[in-house]
C-alpha cells in the first residue's frame, strides 16, 4: 500500500528550521500528531508521501524561503508545496498544485493499493487533494482533530475585520466538505454524530504516543528537588489557567513550583502573577523536544481544561498523551472525550472550583513519592502498550482496506 498524507507535516530537520527562524511559532502539537501518525504508518506500508503546505505564515516571516521542494526521509517523501505572500493568490495557488501533484501521484502508483489521508483542518490543501480522490476513485480519510467552528470560539479575541470574514468562510466550507470523505479518524465519540452524518466508516482515536518513548527511563533519581507542577500548552483562560494559578497561589508549600510552557492571551498576566508569587515561572514558548525532558524531571504534569465546556466533548488534549507516555503522572479533569479506561491511570480533579484544585493539589504533594511514581509508570505502559503511533496508524490502514467499522 502507498499513502499521500495531505497536511502541514515537515521532516524534523525542516520543522526545526522553520520554528527557530519564525517570528509567529508554528503549532508544534499539530506538527507532533501527524508527525507520529506517519511514521507509524510507514512502519506497515511500502511508502508515505507527504504533500505538504508548510507552518509558515509568510506575511510575518518574510525572512523564511518559501519552500517548494522534496526532502526523503527513509520511508517517507516530503513534497512542500510553494507559498506565496499574497493570502487569495496563496490558497488558489496550494489548490491548484496540490490537485496536481495529487493527480500525478495517483497516476504514478497506478495498479497498486492507495488511500490518500488528509488533515481536514487545513482546508486549501486537503480540498485539492480530496477533489482529486474523488474524480480518481481513490479511497480519503478525513484525520479530524478537532471541529472547526469550536477551535474558531476557542481561539477567538481581537480579529481584524478581514480576519473575521475569512474565517467566517473557512469554517463554513470546512463543515460543508469534511461530510464528503470516504473514512473518518476522530478524537472522540462524540465527535462522529458533528462531521460524520452519513454514518461513514470511522475510527475513534483519542491520540498517539511515540513508540520510541519505550527506549527513554523517567527515575526519582533524576527528578528536580523541589516539587513541580509543570504545564505545556495554550495559555488561555478557557484552557483553566487562571483558576490553576490561583489555586497554586492558595497552596501553602514552600517547597512547589508551579512551570507553566506555551502561548496565548493570559501571557502578560502570568508574568504579573510571577511577580506576586515567586514559586511561578514562565518559560514561554520553546521546542517541544526541551518539554518532553523536562516532563521526566518534575515532580506533576497537569492539564486544568475545565470539563464544562462544550467543546471539550469533542477534543483530547494531545499533551495528555505526552504526558502519559514520560512517565511522569498527569493530574487532569475528567474530560468528557476521555474514556473511563483512561482513569485508571490518571489523576483527577474531581472538584474544579479554585479552593477544590488547591486541595486536590495539596493532597498529591503531600503523598508518597514512590507511589506517585509507580501511577506514572502504569501510564507509560498503558499508552505504550495500547496508543503508540505504529499500533494507531494500522487501525487506520486496516479500517480503509477492510471496508468496515472499526470502532
Amino acid at each position: 500500500m502507498n499513502i499521500l498524507y495531505v497536511s502541514t507535516l515537515c521532516s524534523d530537520v525542516r520543522f526545526k528550521k522553520i520554528f527557530e527562524n519564525s517570528e509567529i511559532k508554528p503549532q508544534q502539537q499539530s506538527q507532533k500528531f501527524h508527525d507520529l501518525l506517519s511514521k507509524g504508518a510507514a512502519k506497515s506500508v511500502k511508502s508515505v508521501h507527504v504533500m505538504s503546505r508548510p507552518p509558515i505564515n509568510p506575511t510575518t516571516n518574510r525572512s523564511l524561503k518559501l519552500l517548494n521542494n522534496i526532502e526523503v526521509n527513509e520511508n517517507i517523501t516530503y513534497q512542500y508545496l510553494k507559498i506565496f505572500y499574497n493570502p487569495i493568490f496563496r490558497h488558489i495557488h496550494i489548490f491548484i498544485t496540490g490537485f496536481i501533484n495529487t493527480l500525478k501521484w495517483i497516476f504514478k502508483n497506478r495498479g497498486e493499493e492507495r488511500i490518500i489521508v488528509c488533515d481536514i483542518l487545513n482546508l486549501s490543501i486537503s480540498l485539492s487533494a480530496l477533489f482529486a480522490s474523488k474524480i480518481t476513485g481513490v479511497k480519503n480519510v478525513a484525520i479530524v482533530t478537532d471541529i472547526p467552528s469550536y477551535m474558531r470560539n476557542y481561539n477567538s479575541g481581537k480579529r481584524s475585520f478581514f480576519k473575521k470574514i475569512t474565517s467566517s468562510i473557512y469554517t463554513k466550507l470546512s463543515q460543508y466538505f469534511v461530510k464528503k470523505y470516504d473514512v473518518y479518524t476522530i478524537l472522540t465519540y462524540q465527535m462522529n454524530d458533528f462531521i460524520n452524518p452519513n454514518k461513514k466508516p470511522y475510527l475513534v482515536i483519542e491520540g498517539m504516543v511515540d513508540f520510541n518513548m519505550c527506549k527513554v527511563s523517567n527515575s526519582l533519581y533524576d527528578k528536580y528537588k523541589e516539587q513541580i507542577i509543570m504545564y505545556a500548552g495554550s495559555l488561555k483562560e478557557k484552557a483553566g489557567i487562571r483558576k490553576l494559578i490561583e489555586a497554586f497561589i492558595m497552596l501553602n508549600n514552600d517547597n512547589a513550583r508551579l512551570w507553566l510552557y506555551g502561548s496565548g492571551e493570559m501571557e502578560d498576566d502570568i508574568k504579573e502573577y510571577e511577580k506576586r508569587d515567586n514559586r511561578i515561572k514562565y518559560f514561554g514558548v520553546v521546542p517541544n523536544d526541551t518539554i518532553v525532558k523536562e516532563q521526566l524531571k518534575v515532580t506533576l504534569l497537569v492539564n486544568p481544561r475545565p470539563s464544562d465546556e462544550e467543546f471539550t466533548k469533542y477534543s483530547f488534549p494531545s499533551k495528555n498523551m505526552e504526558y502519559m507516555v514520560s512517565g511522569t503522572p498527569i493530574l487532569t479533569t475528567p474530560l468528557p472525550g476521555m474514556p473511563k479506561e483512561y482513569y485508571e491511570y490518571v489523576l483527577l480533579f474531581h472538584d474544579e472550583s479554585t479552593e477544590g484544585m488547591t486541595k486536590t493539589l495539596d493532597d498529591i504533594l503531600k503523598s508518597d513519592e514512590k507511589d506517585l511514581h509507580k501511577k506514572g509508570k502504569l501510564a507509560k505502559s498503558f499508552v505504550l502498550e495500547n496508543k503508540n503511533n505504529i499500533i494507531q496508524a494500522n487501525k487506520i490502514i486496516n479500517l480503509t482496506t477492510k471496508k468496515e467499522y472499526l470502532i
